[in-house]
């Protein structure tokens, strides 16, 4: 049995009792109790609790394949069922229309990382903050990412490969490994082994490039250009053992790193901070001690308030 099955489970169940309206201040105080008993269960529950508002998203075209009346309180039922049984399986959603492949939805919280395995035997990493889908048919193997950054380590398949679909991108691989980063409108590609073609989903938007080992492209979603560079890949996938490596990048993706990472958000106090350039390396751990290790490496200044934290240029004075 995984050894997550049984704290899953018990989120689960912890969710649907507290969305119920009947729930007290004894069902609070009972929960506030479980939590404290492992971070697991905080974990968990992040996970039963993104999956849960997952399901919600998905509610209309859920509830249409009820054919039978039900009574009033059948469809919070039947989404909490929903929610046991996806988390049982590795926290996925399944849904297809008629005739379509199965489509298997992945969403991590804030600062939450996951594995995923697909069933052709590909891998897939998800950094904190990921939105993403996958369908696999006889003949091909799709993915949409709405939103974060996922490695991924493709099974080699020529007969069908795997398109990424990432904004105003499409990402065609048959069998490697490469990180996909999608903040906003900024999206970046990066290969670490074999070979990469990334096109305009419109291809009266522009040509394919091809990216091989060690190769990074750059484009902001809705703009004919893109960049490429060349890069260590082992930096770019570094997110994944718990650090943040840059090298003479814009500080407004450091942010958006942050804020995929860690609850209280960060922001830069004008356009011009945004654009200072950055090279440094980031360990994930408290979220303060992150953000003043940034102002070290930087000339910049920090400052909490309710909203968030704050970093700004040492030249500029806070307001």
């Amino acid at each position: 049995m995984d050894q997550h099955q049984e704290p899953d489970a018990e989120a689960a169940a912890w969710v649907i009792r507290l969305q119920d309206a009947a729930a007290g201040e004894a069902d609070w105080l009972a929960f506030e109790s479980w939590l404290d008993q492992s971070p697991e269960h905080q974990a968990a529950y992040d996970r039963a609790l993104a999956l849960w508002h997952e399901i919600d998203r998905h509610a209309p075209a859920l509830k249409q394949r009820v054919s039978a009346p039900r009574p009033r309180r059948y469809w919070p039922m039947a989404a909490g069922a929903a929610l046991a049984a996806a988390l049982a399986l590795g926290w996925v959603l399944h849904s297809a229309g008629p005739g379509a492949p199965a489509v298997t939805l992945y969403q991590t919280a804030t600062g939450q990382h996951m594995n995923a395995t697909l069933a052709d035997g590909s891998h897939i990493d998800l950094a904190g903050g990921t939105h993403l889908s996958v369908a696999l048919s006889s003949g091909e193997r799709h993915v949409t990412l709405e939103e974060g950054e996922a490695i991924f380590d493709v099974a080699h398949d020529t007969a069908r490969p795997l398109i990424i679909a990432a904004g105003d991108r499409k990402i065609r691989v048959v069998g490697t490994e490469f990180d996909v980063r999608r903040r906003g409108d900024d999206l970046s590609v990066t290969v670490r082994r074999g070979i990469v073609e990334v096109s305009p989903i419109d291809p009266s938007q522009g040509q394919p490039v091809r990216l091989m080992a060690g190769d990074r492209i750059d484009h902001r979603i809705g703009s004919a250009a893109t960049s490429a560079s060349t890069v260590s890949a082992d930096d770019v996938f570094a997110w994944r053992g718990g650090r943040l490596v840059y090298r003479d990048r814009p500080l407004s993706e450091v942010i958006a790193d942050l804020n995929a990472q860690f609850p209280r958000p960060v922001s830069s106090a004008d356009a011009k901070t945004a654009d200072l350039r950055f090279s440094g390396v980031l360990v994930l751990d408290d979220e303060d001690n992150v953000v003043h290790r940034l102002t070290l490496l930087a000339p910049l200044w920090s400052r909490s308030g309710p909203g968030g934290i704050v970093v700004g240029a040492r030249d500029a004075t806070p307001n």
